[in-house]
């Protein structure tokens, strides 16, 4: 007569934690993904290594403007790197911070064009009412297609506003991005002036999504753009 044996607990393997790295300003621990991190080239001179791919000990900072310029003015990159350097400038001369906010925009622009250019980008009230009216009746969901991006510009009328973001709320996930002014959407429209456009839910959208926050997130708080514009002052 045999007697069953107790099954033994299946033992699951140990959950791997974030790689995790040290601000040289604040002193915070965070994982590699919430920092930016910098390397010191052959010149002894500080560069952004945004993609964190470039070679080099890392020297890493908190993704905050104010948090550059402050590393840059406490020489805080010296003592990380055990050695005498120097903050980059940009190419007009500008600060490191100046100059990373700038790679930043060039980058979110970037993204809107390449969505623009493989047809997932749609601009003018009426387009955008149009292709919000088709998501909210095809029940697009988050899970499936991921968030679709509306970007309204940042001096644009508040009438306008609040009807693309009535429309909007009917729509499973939209992020909203308000961070470029009209003249600026208008670059990626190829037009003088653009208030409103939408990046439908995919690849595009993620791509834009998290450029446009990593931009928001380095800039801390937007301020408001002076000089509203009218929707009826600006060519769709």
């Amino acid at each position: 007569m045999s007697v069953d044996q107790p099954q033994s607990e299946t033992t699951l393997p140990p959950v791997k934690s974030a790689p995790e790295r040290r601000c040289l300003v604040t002193g915070e621990v965070r994982p590699r993904a919430e920092l930016m991190r910098f390397v010191v080239g052959p010149d002894d001179l500080v560069v952004p290594d945004l993609d964190k791919r470039l070679p080099g000990r890392g020297l890493w900072l908190i993704g905050q403007r104010d948090i550059v310029a402050q590393a840059c003015e406490k020489r805080v990159f010296a003592r990380g790197a055990r050695r005498s350097v120097t903050p980059m400038t940009g190419p007009k001369g500008e600060s490191l911070e100046a100059f990373i906010e700038a790679e930043l925009v060039r980058r979110a622009l970037s993204a809107l064009t390449m969505a623009r250019k493989s047809g997932e980008y749609v601009s003018g009230f009426e387009k955008v009412r149009g292709a919000l009216a088709g998501l909210a009746g095809s029940g697009v969901r988050h899970e499936e297609f991921g968030q679709a991006a509306l970007l309204c510009a940042s001096d644009a009328g508040a009438d306008g506003r609040q009807k693309v973001a009535q429309l909007a709320a009917h729509v499973n996930d939209v992020a909203r991005i308000d961070i470029f002014d009209a003249a600026t959407l208008g670059q990626v429209s190829g037009r003088e002036r653009s208030v409103h456009a939408l990046v439908l839910p995919g690849g595009a959208a993620r791509q834009v999504c998290d450029a446009a926050n990593r931009l928001m997130t380095y800039r801390g708080e937007c301020a408001p753009m002076d000089g509203v514009a009218g929707d009826d002052e600006v060519m769709e």
